[in-house]
Parts: C-alpha cells; structure tokens; sequence
C-alpha cells in the first residue's frame, strides 16, 4: 500500500503518479522498469518515490490494485448476477471489450502480471485477485443452480474452480494466438474472441449445464 504521504498528495498529482506508474510497468517487464523514468516524467525526485513507496514492489502492486479496481467499476454497469451462466459469457465480452480499449494501460497490465511468462509474484497475484473473483463467481453459480441453468450435483465451488480453470487457460490461448497474429490481445478483432468464445460456451453448456442447455 503507498505512504500516508502519497495518499497526502492533491489528486490530481496523485492520480498522474498512479497512471504513470500503470503506465511503464504495462509496456515492459517488471525488472526493466526504471523508478527514475517513472519520476523523471513525474517531475519529481526518484527519492520522492520512495517516500510515497516503501520499494519498487509495493508499486507495482498497488499499479495493479488500481488497474483491476478500475476494470471492476467499468464492468459493474454489467448486471451480471442474475443471469444465465451461458448468457453471463457470451453477454459479457462486449463490456469487457470496450473495457479493454478504454483502459489499454490498465489491461495490458493486468493481462502481463497474470500471464507473461517473465511476470514475477505470480502466486502472490493470483492469491490477491482471485478471492474477489471467486466469491462474485460462486454467487453466480448458485443462482444458476436454483434457477435449474446448470447441474446442481456438483459443489458450486468446485464448479467455480473448474470455470477459473478452464477461463485462465482459454484467455492464455488467445494471448498467444495474438502473439503470433498481431503484437497484442488489443490488436485482434472482436470476432476473433466471438469465435472462440462460442466454442467454449459450447463446451460448458456440454459439461455443466442441464439437458435443455445442452446443444
């Protein structure tokens, strides 16, 4: 967490530090990240970091805090909990795609803390996140489950660690699909996760879901 220092600061210098910060730690592995660019674009003392900071590592996860707090609050104009399961995926991607081009910082930051493979703290991030995520996912799940959307023989927190699961290693696919066609996930078209999100639906609707989902 930053210093009562830096939370001391007026906002707008405070939020031009953060989106700063967001910024580098985006476009370049983490220990690439020079804290004296950060400050020098900043117009502040390197050592003016490190009284708003206790380390270069308290930046980087607070950058992050930030980055996923401000994907949440685009994505709340999503009423998402009392859907369909299948309807939550498939209706989602819009939201999350114009999030995605509204915050390109901020989710190539969060897409390389989770997925590069020079990313470090991975399992401290993964320990961070993904209590927030699991406890909205489970909610979902049991509604799903009352309603008659999905099966309700299997513990929805199993099901909610299958659907994190089979989530992670699909969005890690397409990121390195993007690698190979274009330079970043941001740079493919939104047909492209259409496709491929209509073929995992499938999938969930096969293994989870009721005979009236099944296809």
């Amino acid at each position: 967490m930053p210093k009562q220092t830096f939370l001391n600061l007026p906002e707008e210098k405070r939020n031009f530090i953060t989106d700063t910060l967001i910024k580098y730690f985006s476009q370049k592995p983490y220990h690439e990240v020079d804290i004296s660019d950060i400050a020098k674009e900043c117009n502040i003392a390197k050592g003016s970091m490190y009284q708003y900071f206790e380390n270069k590592k308290e930046m980087y996860f607070y950058a992050l805090q930030v980055s996923y707090d401000r994907f949440l609050k685009l994505l709340e104009k999503l009423d998402m909990i009392h859907i369909n399961i299948f309807d939550y995926y498939e209706n989602s991607l819009e939201g999350i795609w114009l999030a995605m081009k509204e915050l390109r910082n901020e989710y190539m930051l969060l897409e390389r803390a989770f997925f590069s493979h020079d990313s470090p703290f991975k399992d401290e991030i993964n320990e961070k996140f993904l209590k927030q995520s699991r406890e909205f996912l489970v909610g979902l799940i049991r509604y799903n489950q009352e309603k008659g959307f999905i099966r309700d023989d299997i513990d929805p927190l199993l099901i909610g660690i299958f659907l994190e699961g089979a989530s992670f290693y699909m969005k890690k696919f397409i990121i390195e699909q993007a690698l190979i066609k274009t330079s970043t996930t941001l740079d493919l078209d939104i047909s492209y996760f259409k496709d491929a999100l209509s073929q995992f639906i499938k999938l969930l609707k096969e293994g989870i879901g009721k005979n009236k989902f099944i296809l």
